[in-house]
């Protein structure tokens, strides 16, 4: 889940969690948690334990961290009367170590749950299972899933090595009435507008800032770069997924747009170069910025008993750069990533993957993507389960919709060097922006230099 952290992010905060089957009472010690089962029938597989790596919650999401995990583990132990035992890492480096460890050791967790950008690098190290025909079929078989979100499950369809979990959808949130306050009818559709608007909402009120602002996050800027450049006719890598495209020109002004908002419109708060998406969050859900550029189903549960509660709406991010009546040749709308989290057995565990498909049964069972869905706003992967979503709940036809046209990112074994690059560029130009109050665009091209060097050798020559 690298790449990917719903009900905010992972690696923010340490949850441990403990799941047992009919009175779901916590066992947890360190960070590891164990679901124990009361006396059930038997079944196939009871008295086996299946050891899962997963995410822990962010700050203020163990509650539902606990009830989808044991939304899960009730559903597999109906299924087999095997039990769970949750190892959780609290951060990207954590996860990395763990599978690192395990695949030298040969022991370690029988099922990784990981984020898509991911799947690239986890292929290229030959180390975890390729799934096979009678595999798929044992979870509903590959046709049952949306086509958007096998995108990343290997490099092609005879190579998978990851099975859909859930999806995240991205959007933008925008306060309503802050929206009716500046005489705005309805959202932007173009980075134009979205700067437009913003000054509006300003002038109408000095104490209100049109946008958010989260440099200093470690997802949320690689997002809107992936989208802007995307939309200009770029992306990270060249199109057959060789060549670093740091340099060029639309990740050039992707990079220079997401900073103009600050110093060249003004649109986001003055301290907001040191945020994060946990600080951009907190200023909407106070009312002190209307827009919000990266956000998702679940913004609506943090918002629950706050004062804008109900002042919430979504709608696609912008999806013509700024300047543009229109897209240039090339450009995609590129307004959401397909942010899907898969399932992947290391070579390690294989003995286990009968066991290990169950629990992915159960994971995208009715029952769980429901609970999943009322819990935080995450949606399912398969046809049927985005049907059901569809029927029960009409509100999310938005997030549907986005669903069906979400874009992936590419399949590459240099994601780390490029998440975790744009990352260390993205914090250098706020720190130089705040340290000298201007901006520099011989800075900026310096430091996408030294990424697109990195990621290239990554990539080889």
């Amino acid at each position: 889940m690298s790449n990917i952290h719903p009900l905010g992010r992972a690696g923010r905060a340490v949850c441990t969690v403990g799941l047992t089957v009919g009175t779901l009472l916590a066992t947890a010690v360190g960070g590891t948690a164990t679901a124990s089962a009361q006396k059930a029938p038997r079944l196939p597989y009871a008295g086996k334990v299946l050891t899962v790596l997963a995410p822990a919650a962010a700050a203020g999401a163990a509650a539902q961290y606990n009830a989808y995990y044991a939304a899960i583990a009730k559903q597999f132990h109906v299924q087999t009367g095997a039990t769970v035992k949750w190892d959780l890492f609290s951060s990207s480096s954590q996860e990395s170590s763990i599978i690192q460890t395990a695949i030298v050791s040969g022991s370690g967790p029988d099922l990784i749950n990981y984020g898509s950008g991911f799947a690239g690098t986890f292929y290229a190290t030959g180390d975890f299972v390729q799934y096979t025909p009678s595999d798929w079929n044992a979870v509903g078989g590959r046709s049952s899933f949306i086509q958007a979100m096998l995108a990343q499950a290997g490099p092609d369809a005879n190579h998978d090595i990851g099975i859909p979990m859930l999806d995240v959808p991205y959007v933008i949130a925008y306060n309503k009435t802050l929206f009716a306050k500046a005489g705005i009818t309805s959202p932007p559709t173009t980075w134009t507008q979205w700067v437009e608007d913003a000054q509006k909402i300003q002038k109408a009120d000095p104490h209100i800032y049109g946008a958010g602002f989260d440099p200093a996050d470690s997802f949320d800027p690689w997002k809107f770069l992936w989208s802007y450049s995307a939309q200009l006719g770029g992306g990270f890598l060249s199109p057959n997924g060789k060549k670093a495209t740091f340099t060029s020109k639309p990740m050039e002004e992707a990079m220079d747009f997401y900073f103009a908002q600050y110093y060249k419109y003004h649109i986001v708060p003055p301290g907001s170069l040191t945020w994060d998406d946990g600080q951009m969050v907190s200023a909407f859900l106070k009312g002190q910025v209307a827009m919000l550029p990266i956000a998702n189903e679940s913004t609506l549960r943090e918002a629950a008993g706050t004062p804008i509660a109900k002042d919430i709406a979504f709608a696609p991010l912008p999806n013509v750069p700024y300047g543009m009546s229109k897209r240039p040749h090339g450009g995609t709308a590129a307004e959401s990533i397909v942010g899907t989290l898969y399932w992947g057995v290391p070579k390690y565990a294989a003995s286990t993957m009968p066991l290990a498909l169950q629990l992915v049964k159960a994971s995208i069972s009715p029952e769980v993507d429901i609970k999943m869905y009322q819990l935080a706003g995450w949606f399912p992967v398969t046809k049927s389960g985005l049907s059901l979503i569809a029927k029960k709940f009409p509100s999310t036809k938005l997030f549907l919709k986005i669903i069906s046209e979400s874009q992936p990112y590419g399949f590459t074994p240099a994601w780390s060097a490029i998440e975790t690059g744009l990352g260390t560029v993205v914090n250098s130009l706020a720190s130089h922006l705040a340290t000298t109050g201007a901006w520099s665009q011989s800075y900026m091209d310096s430091q996408l230099a030294t990424l697109n060097a990195t990621v290239q050798s990554q990539l080889g020559a």
